[in-house]
């Protein structure tokens, strides 16, 4: 069982992205706009081959170009981040970043040069810049929040 949680529409192709809550992976589908279905080409899992801990996967998100996708781990503690081939939409793993306890929600900003992921279960907010070559995650700076922060959204600065 997959158990899909959250989903991300590619910005220009016909793709759709979930993240699998229970398979702790991200599958991808092409979207066939005209009848409205769905055709399942890839899904890879947002863990390491050697994590036998539990895990639960959350949040997706692509960056604004549509070149990188990022779902967090909630047992791993992790922001898996995967590159997005332009022309297919097929994703390939550039491995996972630790981040604050139970990430259940992040958020990439307008810019595409920043993620900013809640510790749900730290009480904290993990800031990072976003390579915008790799895709890597360069953690700079961990921000309070409060108890129990269960979702994070950026806007658009003026």
């Amino acid at each position: 069982m997959t158990g899909p949680r959250h989903l991300a529409f590619h910005q220009s192709l016909n793709i759709v992205y979930f993240a699998n809550e229970f398979g702790s992976s991200v599958t991808a589908y092409r979207l066939n706009q005209a009848v409205g279905s769905l055709s399942k080409f890839q899904t890879l899992s947002s863990l390491p081959a050697d994590f036998a801990g539990t895990n639960t996967g959350a949040d997706i998100h692509l960056t604004p170009d549509g070149r990188f996708l990022y779902v967090s781990n909630r047992g791993h503690e992790s922001i898996a981040a995967f590159s997005v081939d332009t022309i297919t939409g097929a994703l390939t793993s550039l491995g996972q970043f630790v981040t604050e306890k139970t990430p259940r929600s992040f958020a990439v900003d307008p810019s595409g040069k920043f993620l900013y992921a809640g510790g749900q279960g730290s009480g904290k907010i993990a800031a990072y810049r976003i390579n915008r070559q790799s895709g890597q995650l360069a953690h700079f700076a961990t921000y309070d929040a409060g108890k129990n922060p269960v979702w994070i959204l950026t806007m658009q600065g003026r």
